[in-house]
């Protein structure tokens, strides 16, 4: 998969809301049919969004289902799996189980539709001390799975879960976010993703959220507002300083490396081969962009 800095939600049961999301100018799309869908408006939410799926374009669309334990996520499935859509997201992912089944259902579904296997991708959110607890099991029970995405709403269901309180540091999701990213890491996951930022009155608390989150190794960030998304991208867009300093460092090290030389001083930092892996990253997220 490659990297998005932005995901933005619209919920499955405001179809205006979805119309206008592709203009909105996030990098990818969420349309929900979980927490954002009132009781007993599911089907109506799902006529919606598969509608929604047919218009947005070359926009990259994932749909958050609901959990299979709901009795709903089959449905939601059936409704929405076409070629719009990218991805799903699988909300308060737990164990391995709920991976292995979504995967089981998606694949009859995508030989049902015509779909090449496997082109639907799987996200989990985690969203529970529960699913942090399994995030490498989970990450590889499948190999849909491209992609994790971390709760980290401030008073969202992680933070419920733990019964923690927000704070512009982040104190309380350090471990959590750590963990996830380095779980993701490890299972070959490139671009984990951090969830969303409730306080649409508080900008400077998005800008430092969204730098806590890339210093810590998240690619992106999910947003509930498109005002939120230039904020985002200006965090998770590698900066034109990064950029250059990146070109200097491989320019660097391929002449050092022609004359037999596997670490070099650069604008005073030693630089080894970890150093030229992290500059082609930024390249590479900046090329992205």
């Amino acid at each position: 998969m490659r990297p998005f800095r932005s995901f933005l939600f619209s919920p499955g049961i405001r179809p205006e809301m979805m119309e206008k999301a592709p203009h909105a100018g996030a990098d990818a799309l969420i349309f929900d049919l979980e927490d954002s869908v009132p009781r007993g408006r599911h089907a109506e939410a799902r006529k919606h969004t598969k509608e929604a799926l047919a218009q947005c374009g070359t926009s990259p669309a994932f749909v958050r289902v609901n959990h299979p334990a709901t009795g709903e996520m089959e449905k939601d499935l059936e409704a929405v799996v076409s070629e719009g859509v990218c991805g799903i997201i699988l909300p308060k992912a737990q164990t391995p189980g709920d991976v292995s089944r979504l995967d089981a259902v998606l694949s009859n579904l995508e030989a049902r539709q015509g779909l090449s296997p496997g082109s639907v991708i799987i996200m989990p959110l985690i969203e529970t001390c529960r699913g942090l607890h399994f995030t490498y099991e989970i990450v590889t029970a499948s190999q849909r799975v491209r992609a994790t995405a971390f709760s980290s709403g401030e008073e969202g269901d992680f933070m419920v879960d733990i019964g923690g309180n927000w704070t512009p540091e982040g104190e309380a999701f350090l471990y959590p976010r750590s963990k996830l990213v380095c779980e993701s890491r490890a299972a070959g996951i490139e671009y984990p993703i951090d969830g969303v930022f409730m306080n649409l009155a508080d900008e400077a608390a998005l800008l430092q959220e969204c730098h806590l989150a890339r210093n810590m190794g998240f690619a992106g960030k999910m947003a509930i507002h498109p005002k939120q998304i230039s904020v985002i991208h200006s965090v998770f867009t590698p900066s034109a300083e990064e950029i250059e300093y990146s070109r200097g460092l491989i320019e660097a090290f391929n002449a050092a490396e022609e004359n037999g030389k596997a670490a070099i001083q650069f604008r005073g930092m030693m630089a080894d081969y970890a150093n030229l892996k992290r500059a082609k990253y930024v390249l590479n997220l900046a090329d992205s962009f």
